[in-house]
């Protein structure tokens, strides 16, 4: 009886950090397949490409921010498809040239932007670095798991070993992956305008 009374709080709380990681990856794995699908679009990566020659297009502003949205004849790259009545919202430049949109399979239309896809990953890796910071967290709670100074991430006991290199590396590799994408959110763009 003793041992089931000593064992129960351990498994308990091991129980209630397998939740916690489990809700952990959940959460992170639902916001990144909400912001993949714009990334993919915004990148060029998926959808249909094609070039949208703009009949009408106008300007909505909100507070200090506008926005311009566009409608007219979209036409694909590859095959025969066309249409006449395409609208796409918040496009960048206007000229007289057609603008590169994708074509996306609940039949929108986005433009391809560099600077929308690099805040996109941004977020991604943003998103994946905190989870495995968290996930980290979880692993040190254990009073057996060590990630002092002089104490090698390996000589903790297994599978703490592991995880504690394996989620260390993610969580920075992945938050230097999110600067990164910054820095491209802003450079991008001003590339494009000299080019």
């Amino acid at each position: 009886m003793k041992e089931k009374a000593e064992l129960s709080p351990s498994l308990s709380l091991t129980a209630v950090g397998l939740l916690l990681a489990a809700g952990v990856i959940a959460l992170a794995a639902w916001l990144v397949s909400l912001l993949w699908g714009p990334f993919a679009y915004r990148a060029g990566l998926a959808g249909t490409p094609g070039t949208l020659t703009a009949a009408h297009c106008h300007v909505t502003s909100s507070g200090k921010y506008s926005k311009r949205d566009c409608t007219g004849t979209f036409v694909a790259l590859k095959g025969t498809f066309a249409d006449t009545s395409a609208q796409t919202y918040d496009v960048a430049r206007i000229d007289d040239s057609p603008i590169r949109v994708q074509r996306r399979s609940d039949g929108g239309y986005t433009q391809p932007r560099s600077d929308r896809a690099a805040t996109a990953l941004a977020v991604i890796f943003g998103i994946v670095s905190g989870a495995a910071g968290l996930l980290l967290f979880l692993c040190l709670l254990p009073l057996r798991v060590s990630f002092g100074e002089g104490v090698r991430l390996g000589a903790n006991p297994q599978p703490w070993g592991a995880l504690l290199w394996l989620l260390s590396r993610l969580s920075v590799g992945a938050a230097g992956a999110a600067a990164a994408s910054l820095v491209m959110m802003v450079v991008l763009p001003l590339a494009e305008r000299f080019l």
